[in-house]
C-alpha cells in the first residue's frame, strides 16, 4: 500500500496559518446548495495542507484562511473558499 505523507509548519500566532503549496489547482463550485471541490493531485494535497495547518493543537479557535479565485491553489473559475478552525 502506498502512503502519502504531508507536513506543514506548526501554527505561529504571529504569522497565522502557513501551508507551503505544490502549485496544484482546485475549483470550488456551489450547485443546488452543494459545495463541490475538484482538484488535481497537487491541488488536493495543497488543500489538505491548509486543513493540517488549521488542525495544529496550538492554532487558536477561529483561526482561518481565505482562499480566493486565481490565488493558489484556487483556479480563476473557482468560488472563494474559507477554511476555519472551530471558534471554541
Amino acid at each position: 500500500m502506498n502512503e502519502v505523507t504531508l507536513s506543514v509548519p506548526g501554527y505561529d500566532s504571529q504569522r497565522g496559518v502557513i501551508a507551503p503549496a505544490e502549485g496544484g489547482s482546485i475549483v470550488v463550485e456551489v450547485r443546488d446548495g452543494t459545495v463541490e471541490i475538484f482538484g488535481d493531485s497537487a491541488g488536493l494535497r495543497d488543500l489538505a495542507r491548509w486543513c493540517l495547518a488549521l488542525s495544529d493543537a496550538t492554532a487558536s479557535p477561529g483561526a482561518h484562511v481565505h482562499l480566493d479565485p486565481g490565488v493558489m491553489p484556487l483556479s480563476l473559475e473557482s468560488s472563494p473558499l474559507m477554511l476555519a478552525r472551530e471558534r471554541g
